[in-house]
């Protein structure tokens, strides 16, 4: 299996990906996706391999599986951070996996910097959390 294609199974957790498609202000996935997707602008602080803090990141999209975190230092694939950010009700702490970075792959984000980042080690409360959060924002378009 190639690089390229190994990086798309791990940032869906699956071999057929689908595509996006934007309906107002929400990202609507394509059925073959396996969690809905929706935008936010939600700043989060991220605890870099070598224990550094970066603030200066924002979640531009989020889903159970994980987030694009715009960024001016995106980190490269296979990196581990931790990441903190609040939702109205809560706050989410959780272990993330770079599944692709635009410091590689620049075409993937539009012309934005950043990183896609895949949700590992998280709570099943603070999952709940994120899937009430996810569910509400999808009711509200």
């Amino acid at each position: 299996m190639s690089r390229a294609r190994l990086v798309a199974v791990l940032a869906c957790g699956r071999l057929n990906p689908g595509a996006d498609a934007w309906r107002g202000s929400q990202l609507v996935e394509n059925a073959k996706r396996a969690h809905p997707r929706v935008q936010t602008h939600i700043d989060t602080k991220l605890r870099l391999p070598d224990g550094r803090y970066q603030t200066a990141a924002r979640i531009m999209n989020l889903s159970l599986g994980g987030v694009f975190i715009e960024t001016a230092e995106p980190l490269g694939f296979g990196a581990e951070l931790d990441l903190e950010f609040a939702l109205p009700d809560s706050v989410i702490r959780c272990r993330g996996l770079v599944v692709w970075s635009t410091k590689t792959a620049p075409q993937k984000a539009a012309g934005r910097s950043g990183m896609g980042v895949r949700l590992m080690k998280i709570d099943v409360a603070e999952m709940r959390k994120l899937e009430s959060y996810i569910a509400a924002r999808l009711d509200a378009a």
